[in-house]
């Protein structure tokens, strides 16, 4: 990369790409190995952030961020405008650029400056689009939750003398700061999606005492082997109950139940928050 983008250094050119909608080698895969889920619309926060970094980041005028889904492929979450959602489907479709290899190489922050030779290179397609865009720069960094690499900031200028020395600075802390956003809020989706299967499955709990006499330790540790023996939801086996008053395929406890159904180590309705919902 050319001198005009500060803070990252030049890369040796990879034989291959991978689409960044596929799982490949590096970044993507450290984050489809058992990464959070984060949401599939961008929060309000997110887009204040996104907005206020084509103000406070000198040379950026547009901002996009795109989201590393569980198995590997790359979806796109928010973009500040048409050119940077632009930027991102170009990268994409030519399976080349910055955000691609952020995401697939070893290197947490990638510059391309328009006009570089180095970078014409490196690029080939992607660079003379962007210069069709009337683009000048383009700053791709890697986002880090919990240790793992989560997603992608990609941030583009027109200025003609390429991004300064600080945006390299301020583009690695406002991705930092929109990761822990987003897994802040899928943390307070998880604790709320805890406390309503919680009470959900505390109802379908109630129906089979009243229903057969068992104790509240023994309807929960039926439901929960249903549960395990059919390969269902938990949270859904006691909707089903809640909605229907019926269980899958019709069953009920067997007298037996109601006195030593739960095995030794079984949950209890203390624990329905952490059971597999």
């Amino acid at each position: 990369m050319s001198q005009g983008l500060v803070g990252s250094s030049p890369a040796p050119a990879q034989d291959s790409h991978d689409a960044m909608a596929v799982s490949a080698p590096g970044a993507v895969a450290s984050a489809a190995e058992g990464g959070p889920s984060f949401p599939t619309a961008p929060t309000t926060a997110v887009e204040t952030l996104l907005q206020a970094s084509t103000k406070a980041v000198p040379g950026v005028r547009h901002v996009s961020i795109s989201l590393v889904e569980r198995g590997g492929a790359v979806r796109p979450l928010a973009a500040s405008g048409q050119v940077s959602r632009r930027v991102e489907e170009l990268q994409v479709m030519l399976r080349e650029g910055p955000s691609v290899d952020v995401l697939h190489g070893d290197e947490p922050v990638v510059g391309l400056l328009v006009g570089c030779p180095q970078d014409a290179a490196r690029w080939p397609e992607l660079a003379p689009r962007l210069d069709a865009l009337g683009l000048r720069s383009v700053l791709a960094v890697r986002m880090v939750w919990e240790r793992k690499a989560v997603g992608v900031m990609t941030l583009a200028g027109d200025s003609r003398e390429g991004l300064p020395c600080e945006t390299v600075v301020l583009a690695t802390a406002l991705a930092a700061h929109a990761a822990a956003t987003l897994g802040l809020a899928r943390k307070a989706e998880q604790l709320e999606l805890a406390m309503v299967t919680r009470q959900e499955v505390g109802q379908a709990v109630g129906i089979l005492m009243e229903r057969y006499g068992l104790t509240p330790e023994a309807a929960f540790a039926y439901l929960r082997r249903l549960s395990q023996n059919r390969n269902v939801k938990l949270r859904d086996i006691a909707d089903q109950l809640r909605l229907t008053g019926r269980l899958p395929g019709d069953e009920a406890p067997h007298d037996s139940e109601a006195g030593d159904l739960e095995p030794a180590g079984a949950d209890t309705p203390s624990s329905i928050a952490s059971a597999p919902a």
